[in-house]
């Protein structure tokens, strides 16, 4: 009797990190990004080619796992990662990532001519890889990698962390706390690791992220772009 009230403690235990992670299937995604992915009037007729690309490469990178967290280069172990909001732009830079961030707001109505290549060039690429790069310089020696093995709180190495299951980086999106950022969503990486994807979806879309996938797209996501979603309703 003991025993099992133990395992059942146990499990109850357990029940609050479980749920906090999940699979979302590719039909979840059309439901969800359909309703929010907007094309112009001349574009409709390409919609579910488009979003099964943009869908096909989201499950390429995270396999639709809501918890998952990528990092490259080497990041250790922190207690606590502190947010980097003394570290970031002057305040006329993130008056700029403001902007963009509301831009969806401002985006032309359905009936513009908006060309397929206009709304692929609304997410700055640029202004990711620099972002990306920051801290690239630091701890890149040979004396510093001694020195990160000596001690390794005394520098700060150069890392980057991918969130959630659209995989958002965290020099860019979010703060995750190990690195700086630009955090254009204005939100912690942790709330991109949850089982809500509200959140996650409303930074994809709005930073217009998604087209950056679709630019990218893969050979196997292109090839597979008529049939991908032929078994959602």
């Amino acid at each position: 009797m003991k025993v099992c009230l133990l395992l059942g403690l146990f499990v109850v235990a357990l029940l609050p990190s479980l749920s906090e992670s999940r699979i979302v299937s590719k039909c979840e995604l059309k439901d969800k990004l359909g309703e929010e992915i907007n094309l112009p009037k001349k574009l409709k007729s390409h919609d579910d080619e488009i979003l099964s690309i943009i869908i096909c490469e989201i499950l390429r990178r995270s396999n639709g796992n809501t918890s998952l967290v990528n990092v490259d280069g080497i990041r250790h172990p922190l207690a606590t990662a502190q947010p980097t909001t003394g570290r970031r732009e002057p305040e006329t830079n993130k008056t700029m990532a403001a902007e963009s961030v509301s831009s969806r707001k401002k985006q032309k109505s359905p009936d513009s001519q908006e060309s397929l290549n206009d709304m692929e060039n609304r997410f700055d690429e640029e202004q990711m890889q620099q972002d990306d790069q920051r801290m690239s310089n630091e701890g890149s020696s040979d004396e510093d990698r001694s020195s990160y093995q000596q001690d390794p709180n005394k520098i700060t190495l150069w890392s980057l962390g991918y969130y959630g299951v659209f995989q958002l980086r965290d020099s860019h999106f979010c703060d995750s706390g190990y690195r700086w950022s630009r955090n254009l969503c204005q939100k912690s990486c942790s709330d991109f690791t949850d089982d809500d994807i509200t959140d996650d979806i409303e930074c994809f879309i709005n930073s217009n992220y998604h087209w950056f996938l679709f630019r990218t797209l893969s050979h196997e996501c292109f090839n597979d772009r008529k049939t991908f979603l032929h078994d959602c309703s």
